[in-house]
């Protein structure tokens, strides 16, 4: 299996008090990746920069919840450029679960 490539989508850029969350984030997505052994590429990337870039054109799938709840549904994280997770720092046991549904997936060829 080719290594997965893991987008946190962060609203950082427009509201700075949410830094702390994606660096969270980060450290718990390693720490799961880690559980499952699972090889995979973490990104994190600021709204403006998945707007202003076409490599993050994916990004656009969480603007309607964007639109309906707010900033609150973010960090959001994409696994290979589908939406997976959104609204806060999940916790490691979910991020390893989510992982490894998201192993079965690709290796069924669903994601």
């Amino acid at each position: 299996m080719d290594k997965m490539r893991l987008t946190i989508l962060s609203f950082a850029c427009c509201n700075p008090k949410l830094a702390p969350y994606d660096q969270q984030y980060v450290e718990r997505l390693r720490e799961a990746l880690s559980r499952t052994g699972i090889e995979a590429d973490i990104d994190l990337v600021h709204a403006t920069e998945a707007r202003m870039s076409p490599q993050y054109a994916f990004c656009g799938a969480i603007q309607p919840l964007v639109q309906k709840y707010g900033q609150g549904v973010t960090p959001a994280l994409f696994i290979n450029s589908s939406l997976t997770l959104f609204g806060g720092v999940p916790t490691v046991e979910k991020l390893v679960e989510t992982l490894e549904k998201a192993r079965i997936a690709v290796e069924q060829g669903r994601l």
